[in-house]
């Protein structure tokens, strides 16, 4: 039987089928977005859930445009790979228990966004499967979560991962069987090599990250994804002054926010807080 996503005898990239990418305009998603379009010449469908309790989602869609718009000026080929974004709204997915029970399974045991719930159940809704999820690097969560439960597998012109079949009825499986990890084995630094290595770091340079970057775009250093870039290695991509902030809010406020939570859900629901709280 022929591989449903090449006709017979091809090799030729126009002759797999296009990519569903799920992009938020970040540094992961954005580097597999270039990996498709520049070394594959794959077609790309990018989708962006748009959830309005997120403070970066503007930050988010402005740095897709900014992308797209210098990509298809360096690479006029792109232009007929890459599909328009096709955004849909959160609040509009329907509720899926099964899928959010096995969200909370696997929560339990280590932290995992609410993403990856909705995301689960959009894919699930819509019909769309093997959506490429650009996560899973080495030595973070969601390969902590998964890494004795994928597989490798080809899928068109290159390999990938995904929960293997034989364990579905796993939360495993339900949460995450709908998406593939074309990143899986590799770690964070090894992408920022990768693209110095094609020349594409001023590209990812317009990613976002910070959910609290200045008017000018600047990254904050305080706020989760700064602290976790400077972790990651990624550090000089926040001024040194806003990372000396970040070290400051790390070592002095961030300890004391859990218990404050704590005192306040005692108190009444966290109903009283203080107008100046640090996100």
């Amino acid at each position: 039987m022929l591989d449903a996503d090449r006709m017979a005898g091809s090799d030729d990239p126009a002759s797999f089928a296009p990519v569903n990418l799920l992009w938020t305009g970040g540094w992961d998603s954005s580097f597999r977005l270039l990996q498709l379009l520049l070394l594959h010449r794959r077609k790309v469908v990018p989708w962006y859930l748009v959830d309005e309790t997120r403070a970066s989602s503007r930050n988010e869609l402005l740095a897709m445009q900014r992308i797209r718009e210098r990509l298809f000026q360096e690479h006029p080929q792109t232009r007929s790979l890459l599909a328009p974004l096709r955004r849909h709204d959160v609040a509009e997915i329907a509720p899926d228990p099964e899928i959010t029970a096995a969200h909370a399974a696997l929560a339990s045991e280590r932290f995992l966004g609410n993403q990856y719930d909705w995301l689960a159940r959009f894919c699930k809704q819509q019909g769309i499967e093997r959506a490429e999820l650009a996560a899973g690097y080495v030595g973070g969560r969601i390969h902590a979560a998964l890494h004795a439960f994928v597989t490798s597998f080809r899928d068109g012109d290159h390999d990938s991962y995904r929960v293997g079949p034989e364990h579905r009825g796993t939360p495993q499986h339900l949460l995450f069987g709908a998406f593939s990890f074309p990143l899986f084995e590799l770690d964070k630094l090894g992408t920022a090599r990768i693209a110095a290595d094609h020349g594409w770091l001023d590209l990812l340079d317009l990613t976002c990250f910070c959910h609290k970057p200045r008017n000018d775009g600047v990254p904050c250093g305080c706020c989760n994804p700064c602290l976790y870039a400077v972790d990651e290695g990624f550090g000089w991509r926040i001024p040194r002054r806003n990372r000396i902030k970040g070290m400051f809010y790390r070592a002095l406020v961030r300890p004391a926010k859990a218990p404050a939570k704590a005192i306040l859900r005692r108190l009444g629901g966290g109903a009283e807080r203080s107008p100046s709280r640090a996100g």
